[in-house]
C-alpha cells in the first residue's frame, strides 16, 4: 500500500506541473478565460496532494501500527486525517496518553510545538480542503453554502481571488506541514533537531503569501513573453 501511495502521489505531483505549465502560457499570454481555469485545476490538484500525501505516511514502513493506521484512514474528513495523525505521532514520540488531554502533558517546548502544528492545520489546509470541495462539486465561479440555498459571499470571494502564486506558495507551506508530521512519526530526535529550521521555512512561505503579488507575477510573465515573440520576430532592441 505504502507503494502504490509513493505512485499515486508521484503521478499528482506530475499532473500540478503540467497544470503549472499551461498555467503559466495562458497568463503570459493575457488569457484571462483559460487563466481562471486552469488556476482551479490547480487548486484542486494541490489539495488532492494533500490527502494522498497523507495516506503515504500512514502507510510508511515501520512508523504507524496497523491499529493507528486503521484510525487515520477511517477519521472522517481529510482535516480529521491530518489532525489524528499528529494527535498519534506526538503521543507516541513523548509516550503520553491519547485519550487525556495532549497539550497539557507535554513539556513547554513540545506543547507550543504541538499546538503550532495544529494551528497551521486550521489555517492552512482546512481553507484549501473548503475550496477544494467547492470545486469538485462544480462550484467553480460561485461558492454556496452548505445546504446549497444561498451564495456564500465569504468562499465565493476566496475562489475568485486564487491565484498561481498564492498556490505555489501554498504548496510549498503544506509540504513543509508535512515533513513535520513526517519527522514527528517516523524519528522524533530528528523533528526536534530539524524543527525550526523547517518551521523557518514555512514562515518566509506565510510571510511571501501576503508580500507578493500576482499582478507583479503576471505583468513579468506578459514581458517575458512579449520579449521572446519580438526576438523570433526580429524587432527586438
Amino acid at each position: 500500500m505504502y507503494k502504490q501511495h509513493c505512485g499515486n502521489l508521484l503521478e499528482i505531483d506530475e499532473a500540478i506541473q503540467l497544470v503549472e505549465r499551461d498555467l503559466r502560457r495562458y497568463i503570459s499570454t493575457n488569457q484571462e478565460s483559460f487563466s481562471y481555469k486552469y488556476t482551479k485545476l490547480l487548486s484542486y490538484l494541490i489539495t488532492c496532494w494533500t490527502e494522498v500525501r497523507i495516506l503515504k505516511l500512514a502507510f510508511e514502513p515501520n512508523c504507524f501500527s496497523v491499529p493507528d493506521r486503521d484510525l487515520i484512514v477511517s477519521a472522517g474528513t481529510l482535516n480529521d486525517k491530518w489532525v489524528t495523525s499528529l494527535d498519534i505521532a506526538i503521543t507516541k514520540a513523548y509516550h503520553i496518553n491519547r485519550n487525556l488531554d495532549i497539550a497539557s502533558q507535554l513539556p513547554f517546548t513540545s506543547r507550543v510545538r504541538y499546538n503550532e502544528i495544529k494551528e497551521l492545520i486550521a489555517s492552512e489546509l482546512l481553507p484549501s480542503i473548503e475550496l477544494r470541495n467547492r470545486i469538485a462539486h462544480g462550484q467553480w465561479k460561485f461558492a454556496f453554502t452548505n445546504d446549497l440555498r444561498s451564495i456564500s459571499a465569504d468562499l465565493t470571494g476566496k475562489l475568485r481571488q486564487e491565484n498561481i502564486v498564492k498556490l505555489q506558495l501554498k504548496k510549498k507551506l503544506l509540504m513543509g506541514l508535512a515533513t513535520l508530521i513526517h519527522d514527528l512519526a517516523v524519528s522524533p530526535l530528528t523533528f526536534e533537531r530539524d524543527f525550526d529550521k523547517n518551521y523557518r521555512l514555512i514562515e518566509e512561505n506565510k510571510r511571501n503569501l501576503h508580500n507578493r503579488t500576482y499582478a507583479s507575477y503576471k505583468q513579468k510573465m506578459i514581458d517575458k513573453h512579449q520579449r521572446g515573440v519580438a526576438r523570433r520576430n526580429g524587432t527586438s532592441n
